[in-house]
């Protein structure tokens, strides 16, 4: 289940990549065809803006390629007996995947969050193992399986 969640959470990530690009390069475009006018600062306004639009969206892509890398380096076949990096949990509570920060993902009519190891209740959870419960936001939630 591992190979299919990370399978389509690149896809997604990828056609994500795809859409700011051509969003980076729209705006580059609007940048070279936009001519200086007589009201100069309005010019530079809206240059600046561009400027501020393509800098957003850089930023979006670095975002990406560091989600992928991250996602590239999870051991899918690996068998964990605690809560790690790469570990898939059921809980009483809900199914996570401790990877990426990436939400919900909905897999063969089941919901699994992928989270971040660095997450508040990644961290609570990491160390543990089947059986063992944690207390999050007042709720008592039991480790039911670690994959």
């Amino acid at each position: 289940m591992k190979e299919e969640i990370i399978e389509k959470c690149r896809k997604d990530l990828k056609a994500k990549k795809l859409n700011i690009s051509k969003e980076i390069e729209s705006v580059k475009d609007s940048m070279g065809s936009d001519t200086k006018s007589s009201a100069g600062d309005k010019y530079e306004t809206g240059r600046e803006m561009m400027n501020q639009e393509r800098d957003k969206l850089q930023s979006q892509l670095g975002v990406i390629d560091r989600q992928l890398e991250s996602l590239n380096q999870v051991k899918t076949n690996k068998k964990f007996e605690e809560i790690d990096f790469g570990a898939l949990v059921k809980t009483t509570l809900a199914d996570y995947f401790i990877s990426i920060s990436y939400g919900k993902f909905s897999m063969h009519t089941k919901d699994v969050f992928m989270i971040s190891a660095v997450t508040p209740l990644a961290q609570l959870m990491m160390g543990k193992r089947a059986g063992d419960k944690v207390n999050w936001n007042g709720k008592e939630i039991l480790i039911e399986e670690v994959s």
